[in-house]
């Protein structure tokens, strides 16, 4: 046998981040030359694996990251030099490109909207279709029809404003608009409003807690009597709302029982609305009181089922502690303890003498910009409040909204410049909020 012969040996390795490598090997000492190629191999494995790249440097999928702007406003009301103007759409001039250019803009309107009823001031006010056509063309996305002047037209009343809603919804072919608050058939459960805004799921669900009639048109609307009985009864169907409607906010307009003009969060309505917060509602918008009243983000606890039975103590006068002690996991909510008037009569008579009278804080207000934003779908506990200060501008026929600072003031003539620059310094005096 020949001592020399020729061996070709081909080895293929492979590993996940190397090039194939190919060995071809021509020898003759076979024992020799395995021990070499075995060493080779193992040398080559060890290089290919310190190739690998570590994990924290490997490129990372981007967080889904979704940002939703609501703009919040006070009362849309209609005395009677308001639906006397001839054209509604001046009011929001000075306003329509903020409402335009949010993702919903919610609105609170305190009045009937009844075609067949005729035009009607304070006590019992009506409206007609083209002053709440005027607010959607204004910018309002979202309306709130729950409030104590409801029912002032009595059933027909509520008929009209549903017919005049609906006829607005087919108008509007390009533009989704929403409501809550009255019911078609007096057996209606309170049911909220589903809203689907780029990629949210946003329920709105809009409750009065006070009515002006008590006559059998009170079964038409979300009226929710203000006792414990009532509170509780109110919490669990919000709880239970939120159970069986996956959302990512749960949006509720609340018309309170409380007294008009006053500029103090009393302690039991922080605690009411904590109380909402844990029954599972993320935004409370409130109204009555036609003045502007102070806002914050909360922590609330949310409470567990087995508080269900007797959910929280509202009584005036107690402590308003949770009945039940097993909570479990807190969250935040924004409270709107009162958002005054967007646009009235009220002030229509300025008191040029005293600025700080009360029914003159029935003149101003904001509109509330709040920012929010789910990381992966899931809302983070940050709520980015924005408020935008308002007042109602007396032109010759009519008040208007104008933005209220003090570039503007400094443009009035001397008589209402010096009105409206000790308003401005109320309002930033008892909200610090505003400076």
């Amino acid at each position: 046998m020949n001592n020399y012969y020729n061996i070709l040996i081909y080895c293929i390795l492979y590993n996940i981040n190397c090039q194939c490598i190919i060995i071809v090997i021509m020898k003759k000492n076979l024992k020799y030359y395995l021990f070499l190629f075995i060493t080779a191999a193992v040398f080559i494995l060890n290089s290919c694996n310190s190739t690998e790249i570590p994990e924290s440097k490997l490129p990372k999928k981007e967080d889904d990251i979704s940002k939703l702007i609501l703009s919040f406003s006070g009362d849309i009301m209609a005395h009677d030099v308001n639906f006397k103007m001839k054209d509604y759409n001046r009011i929001y001039d000075d306003v329509r490109d903020i409402l335009l250019n949010d993702d919903l803009s919610f609105g609170n309107v305190e009045t009937p909207v009844c075609e067949e009823r005729p035009l009607s001031t304070f006590p019992c006010f009506n409206i007609h279709k083209d002053y709440l056509k005027a607010a959607v063309d204004g910018g309002f996305d979202v309306f709130s029809f729950a409030n104590n002047h409801t029912n002032d037209q009595g059933i027909q009343g509520i008929d009209g404003t549903i017919k005049s809603f609906n006829a607005l919804k087919d108008e509007y072919k390009n533009k989704e608009i929403f409501s809550s608050g009255l019911k078609n058939k007096e057996d209606e459960d309170f049911k909220p409003v589903l809203i689907e805004k780029k990629g949210w799921k946003i329920l709105f669900l809009s409750v009065t807690e006070l009515i002006n009639s008590h006559g059998k048109s009170k079964n038409r609307l979300y009226y929710s009597e203000p006792t414990k009985a009532g509170r509780e009864k109110l919490l669990l169907s919000i709880k239970k709302m939120r159970e069986e409607n996956p959302c990512d906010v749960l949006i509720l307009s609340l018309h309170l029982n409380e007294a008009e003009y006053g500029l103090k969060v009393l302690e039991s309505k922080k605690a009411w609305f904590k109380a909402l917060a844990a029954a599972g509602v993320d935004v409370v918008w409130a109204h009555h009181p036609h003045v502007l009243q102070d806002w914050e983000l909360s922590e609330v606890e949310i409470l567990t089922d087995d508080s269900k039975k007797d959910i929280i103590q509202i009584n005036k006068g107690e402590n308003n502690e949770p009945l039940d002690s097993l909570l479990t996991h807190k969250k935040n909510a924004f409270f709107m303890y009162s958002m005054g008037n967007f646009i009235s009569g009220q002030r229509w008579k300025v008191n040029y003498a005293d600025p700080a009278y009360y029914r003159e804080y029935t003149g101003d207000s904001i509109i509330m910009q709040l920012s929010l934003k789910k990381i992966n779908g899931i809302l983070q506990s940050e709520m980015d409040a924005a408020p935008i200060l308002i007042t109602n501008y007396n032109e010759k026929d009519a008040p208007v909204i104008k933005r209220f600072t003090q570039e503007w003031v400094e443009s009035l003539p001397e008589k209402e410049k010096a009105y409206y620059l000790k308003r401005l310094e109320l309002m930033r005096a008892y909200l610090p909020k505003l400076k």
